[in-house]
């Protein structure tokens, strides 16, 4: 029996932060929607877009730390509003409160058959205006999937596949925060945080431990514990 396409509760449970709320400490992550990022056409021409981070978490970041050099990203633009639940494959809906969105009948959208290579400066040059949250992602993920091989897998399926990634950029902004309090970049920060989540406490590493919901707020527990003796080593 085929499973239906899924929609949000409510439009606003799509989104971690938006406009202004937006933390710069938070990992780039799929679905980061991103303004005044200049892309190339197919003629060759520079156009400043909306776009949408369509990468897995894992395709991310090669080593961990650094976006790799090619990103794959969908262009985000108003639309009209359609079904969640039937057709529109080739888009995301973005409804209000996003930032662009005009009123219920005038959302944006992320349109899969629109897509673009950037690279992290093109990123960096624009402005992160969206993040979603797991849900946001994983809707995404489905529709994606919908659209270029017509099965519908249950957001469920990329929660369970995805949480351990999601639990590790929900840390890493954490850890930035606060040790940017203690005078770290952003960017030495996610690295020191991302070696600290690699380490391994008995037979596995933290990462893989955040995988694990009895284990999670353990890690969490640790990390509280490894902040405080950092900020201890790092006063005068």
């Amino acid at each position: 029996m085929p499973h239906d396409m899924e929609k949000p509760e409510r439009s606003e449970d799509l989104y971690r932060a938006l406009g202004n709320e937006v933390n710069p400490a938070r990992p780039i992550l799929t679905g980061d929607v991103f303004e005044s990022v200049p892309v190339l056409d197919l003629d060759g021409t520079t156009t400043i877009r909306t776009v949408m981070i369509l990468d897995h978490p894992c395709s991310l970041r090669a080593d961990g730390v650094k976006l790799t050099r090619r990103l794959l990203t969908a262009e985000v633009r108003r639309t009209t509003q359609g079904s969640w639940r039937q057709g529109y494959y080739n888009r995301m809906w973005l409804p209000a409160p996003f930032p662009a969105a005009d009123g219920k009948t005038n959302p944006c959208a992320a349109f899969f058959d629109s897509c673009f290579h950037v690279s992290p400066e093109q990123l960096e040059s624009g402005n992160r205006i969206a993040c979603f949250n797991p849900l946001g992602i994983n809707l995404m993920l489905q529709r994606r999937v919908k659209h270029f091989s017509r099965v519908t897998v249950q957001t469920y399926k990329f929660q369970e596949a995805n949480l351990g990634v999601y639990e590790e950029a929900d840390v890493i902004e954490e850890w930035c925060m606060e040790r940017e309090d203690d005078g770290l970049k952003l960017d030495e920060a996610s690295a020191e945080c991302t070696r600290w989540l690699r380490e391994k406490t008995g037979a596995q590493m933290r990462q893989d431990l955040l995988k694990d919901s009895q284990q999670r707020s353990i890690v969490r527990q640790q990390m509280r514990s490894a902040l405080k003796e950092l900020r201890k080593q790092s006063k005068p």
